[in-house]
């Protein structure tokens, strides 16, 4: 009588420590939007990564990081401010937990584009001027339009004289042309792009002259 009272009670252990043992905590699936585009000098942020924490839950963390990114290691989700570098940049997203942890890649796009707007002044002038507006746009491509306009000490605003060109960006080096839509002369300029989002430069008008224009002009923060 004993042996089968016996029997069902080891029966009855084998089988709730095989249940037991079937919860097994693995490793986090993780998934993430494999291309994030923003632009020069703007805030951004990531969607939220799918993550399938298996049991139990863990952190986000980033294996590589960049000036201006950081991470939210309870979403998952990327942040950016304004001084993350231009170009192409590959990230690394990774989720753990007890049991391990599952990478995924990323790209983020920044390329240069937007626009510009502040004040120029010639070194040859024929008119007593208040104020001398430029606004250059820059477009990702190399290309960029904008215009100069100026108000005369008698209040009198002239019409805008409006330009295109084209321009090459070398870390924080510009270099590029300048076409007026009422001249067939192309003018040759150079600018720097400082990190508070400022370009300063010049361009020749007349070489023998020694005539430049020198321009300095903020980015205008998109709304």
């Amino acid at each position: 009588m004993k042996t089968s009272y016996f029997i069902p009670i080891v029966a009855f252990l084998f089988f709730a420590c095989s249940k037991s043992d079937d919860t097994v905590i693995l490793p986090p699936k993780l998934k993430v939007s494999p291309i994030l585009n923003t632009s020069y000098f703007q805030k951004g942020e990531s969607p939220l990564p799918e993550v399938q924490w298996n049991g139990k839950q863990g952190e986000f963390g980033l294996e590589n990081t960049l000036q201006g990114l950081s991470i939210d290691v309870e979403s998952g989700q990327l942040s950016w401010d304004r001084s993350l570098p231009l170009g192409v940049h590959t990230v690394i997203l990774f989720a753990q937990n007890n049991a391990g942890k599952n990478v995924a890649s990323l790209t983020i796009n920044n390329p240069f584009k937007g626009t510009f707007k502040g004040t120029y002044a010639s070194s040859i002038a024929f008119n007593e001027t208040t104020f001398k507006i430029m606004e250059m746009v820059f477009n990702a491509d190399g290309t960029f339009s904008g215009y100069t306009q100026i108000e005369l000490d008698n209040g009198d605003i002239k019409d805008p004289n409006y330009f295109n060109g084209t321009y090459i960006l070398n870390d924080d080096t510009m270099e590029g042309s300048i076409e007026y839509e009422n001249s067939e002369a192309t003018y040759p300029f150079e600018a720097d792009l400082e990190t508070a989002g400022r370009l300063k430069g010049h361009y020749i008008i007349v070489d023998f002259l020694d005539s430049k224009t020198t321009f300095d002009l903020n980015f205008k923060i998109q709304q």
